[in-house]
């Protein structure tokens, strides 16, 4: 099912507020859809979310974009497939394009064209793959990471 409105919430409540929230499916294509300044997340996969594809949307003006698994413990989500292909990046985006907790993650040919915090992050040892992505850089000389391990003591990736 799907739902486009302002006051819908589902069924897990306002507190989540994603302007898509993915939450144990599979089979799923997000195809041309443009999204912005959404509640929480614009794109939200949990809970072992698997084969899903997000291609040819455009993303802006909003601080936390996508995140692919839900907590650092549910180990149920190192199943997850997700795909991020052919998507535009544009300004105003701050983090998570994405942002991935286990699983495998392909980024393909997408472009990014303004970075202000980082793009591409995980924890709890995703396998992310980039390839012939574009990334510009903002002029601001601290805000020119492309990628990010966050939430985890480098002794926990740097093995």
């Amino acid at each position: 099912m799907i739902r486009d409105s302002v006051q819908y919430f589902g069924l897990r409540t306002q507190s989540d507020g994603d302007g898509v929230s993915i939450f144990g499916s599979s089979n799923i294509w997000i195809d041309y859809l443009s999204m912005w300044n959404c509640y929480d997340g614009l794109v939200d996969a949990v809970m072992a979310s698997n084969a899903i594809t997000i291609s040819n949307c455009k993303f802006r003006d909003h601080n936390e974009v996508m995140l692919f698994g839900g907590g650092n413990n549910t180990t149920q989500n190192e199943i997850m497939q997700i795909t991020i292909a052919f998507n535009h990046f544009d300004e105003g985006l701050i983090q998570r394009m994405p942002r991935c907790r286990f699983g495998f993650v392909h980024v393909v040919n997408n472009d990014y064209s303004q970075l202000h915090e980082y793009a591409l992050g995980g924890s709890q040892h995703p396998t992310i793959i980039s390839q012939g992505n574009r990334f510009i850089a903002p002029q601001n000389p601290f805000a020119k990471e492309v990628t990010k391990r966050s939430y985890a003591p480098e002794s926990e990736w740097n093995n």
